[in-house]
């Protein structure tokens, strides 16, 4: 119906017999652009589409009729003129929507955020992300050379995943150019690897017969759309559910204000297994599904949130308050590789969920600092702003790693600095990878707040060494040499408050207390427990610390108060 619709508008309004010849060469272009837009762009059968793009056939109306009148040498009235640039102005209007009606601050209002100077809760070891999308993908095009006929497929685009096993990095098998993709009617699998350990590549043998490559009625976005025609599709991305058995998860939605504001409405899920398509609404998706809300709906909500809470003027001169994600990358060389975002990184949080991080700094290019940074839900798309001003950025943290390399920096590059709050310092993790192939080489941990940094060869050295820096002190030394030569055991210990004083360092509050029989100071901050802020002399506490021997003031890494109830 969309196809005959929007070619109707390229008709002429006419009815004479003389002006056959003419509107069958209008419909045959009319046609022709309803194929590009609704066939190879795979867009929404919506009316808000057709408004979006009203100014295309109201464009060509004016074009082709001026030189039908030149031709014929016509009269053609000024209100055909002025109908026809009316609707190419209400087109654009309705594109740029809410922006030239000075609503813009609508699309930052609908994100929803809530702004924070509390430290993000402290991640388990374990699951810090090492792996980068560089080295995942060396790993996988290793692994295809194991496959029937090898050079048929590709690596297909990376997203990351949570599994019984952690986060792992999932990418479909993909085709490898046209005319594969029609002498080949499925692909094998699909391709994963842990995103938290530096092991091999493995593949998931279960063909089927939709994927990206694909082409005609087997295109994946063109099966999904068949399921949702007036909804706009979002991205859809390949997902392990609880058993490993493999998905595509696509969302999909609508706009809030014109073409403007993605809101997810629900999830199509389509199994690998039997080729069967489910429809979620966004409360019902299961529990197993990580991305409703994909990376590009996080990247612009990001960037509503940043650039729009005073307005688009505000934005583009005065800049008060602005903020944008930080771009950076490697100078790794990777050819083929394809992952789902660039500016949004997927995350384990303290709970072991995934997130969607990025962080944000000021609009200058150089800038090395940030002014905060977002955790974004990526089933429920809530989103917080955590504000670190004066910490460095993802981009300073790759310049940290990238000086300690030295001369090895001909070679090597730092990827993919995520930020993570290890033993109750804020850090960025940045992974040493090959320049030309993205092999993992080495693991870096950055403070944030003092770039402090220790480059290790694995992730087990490098956090044991991050850790016994912070509890030697050394954290906060701008040296940068590596603390692997202390050793520090993780005990516990209960007892009464003796005394506690609560002391501000560099804007943060520090409580120092010791407790009955006890020597040593612990050293205590909110991100080791919030309890600590109502703790009073006398109340029993639950300490768990970092021990050095000869070190009578110590870090802490948990801290319960028993008295509160």
């Amino acid at each position: 119906m969309y196809y005959i619709l929007f070619t109707l508008l390229f008709l002429k309004f006419s009815f004479k017999k003389e002006d056959v010849k003419e509107q069958i060469a209008r419909a045959v272009i009319g046609i022709f652009i309803s194929f590009i837009v609704f066939y190879l762009f795979n867009k929404d059968r919506s009316l808000s589409l057709l408004i979006s793009i009203l100014w295309i056939p109201a464009f060509f109306q004016l074009l082709f009729t001026s030189v039908c009148q030149s031709i014929k040498k016509q009269k053609i009235s000024n209100f055909y003129y002025l109908a026809a640039t009316l609707f190419i102005l209400f087109s654009f209007c309705y594109n740029l929507y809410p922006y030239i009606t000075g609503s813009s601050k609508k699309l930052a209002q609908m994100v929803p955020v809530k702004e924070s100077s509390d430290i993000v809760s402290k991640i388990d070891a374990e699951h810090v992300i090492i792996i980068s999308p560089e080295t995942a993908y060396y790993k996988m095009q290793k692994l295809l050379g194991t496959l029937p006929n090898p050079s048929i497929y590709r690596v297909g685009e990376l997203g990351i995943t949570m599994t019984k096993d952690g986060a792992c990095y999932v990418a479909p098998i993909e085709v490898d150019g046209f005319f594969r993709a029609l002498s080949n009617k499925e692909i094998p699998g699909v391709m994963y690897i842990s995103a938290e350990r530096n092991e091999e590549a493995r593949i998931i043998n279960v063909p089927v017969g939709y994927a990206d490559s694909f082409v005609f009625g087997r295109d994946l976005k063109r099966h999904l759309r068949s399921y949702k025609p007036d909804k706009v599709l979002f991205q859809a991305n390949a997902e392990l559910d609880d058993d490993g058995n493999p998905y595509y998860v696509g969302s999909y939605g609508h706009y809030a204000y014109g073409r403007k504001g993605a809101v997810i409405d629900g999830v199509l899920l389509l199994s690998f297994k039997d080729g069967k398509v489910t429809d979620y609404s966004k409360e019902k998706v299961p529990s197993w599904v990580d991305e409703v809300y994909p990376s590009d709906v996080s990247e612009d909500y990001n960037k509503f949130f940043g650039t729009l809470k005073d307005g688009l003027w505000n934005k583009l001169i005065t800049k008060k308050g602005v903020h944008i994600p930080t771009k950076w990358g490697s100078m790794a060389e990777v050819k083929g590789l394809e992952v789902n975002s660039s500016e949004v990184i997927g995350v384990i949080d303290g709970v072991k969920k995934l997130k969607w991080f990025t962080d944000h700094t000021n609009t200058s290019d150089t800038s090395t600092t940030m002014t905060g940074y977002t955790l974004m839900d990526m089933r429920s798309g809530n989103m917080i702003y955590y504000k670190t001003p004066g910490y460095i950025n993802g981009k300073g943290a790759m310049n940290v790693v990238s000086k300690a390399l030295g001369a090895n920096s001909m070679n090597w590059t730092p990827s993919q600095p995520i930020f993570y709050n290890l033993f109750g310092t804020e850090a960025w993790v940045v992974p040493v990878i090959n320049k030309t192939d993205g092999a993992f080489i080495k693991l870096g941990i950055v403070s944030a707040q003092s770039s402090y940094v220790v480059l290790e060869d694995s992730k087990d050295t490098a956090i044991e060494s991050f850790k016994n820096a912070i509890a030697y002190g050394l954290i906060n030394s701008s040296t940068g040499a590596n603390a692997n030569s202390l050793k520090a055991e993780e005990k516990s210990i209960t007892g009464k408050v003796l005394r506690i004083n609560p002391v501000t360092e560099n804007g943060n509050t520090v409580f120092y207390l010791r407790l009955e029989g006890v020597s040593t100071i612990f050293m205590v901050n909110k991100s080791t427990g919030v309890d600590i802020t109502l703790t009073r002399d006398g109340d029993n506490v639950e300490i768990r610390y970092l021990d050095i021997k000869g070190n009578n003031v110590v870090s802490t890494t948990y801290f319960k108060n028993n008295s509160i109830r």
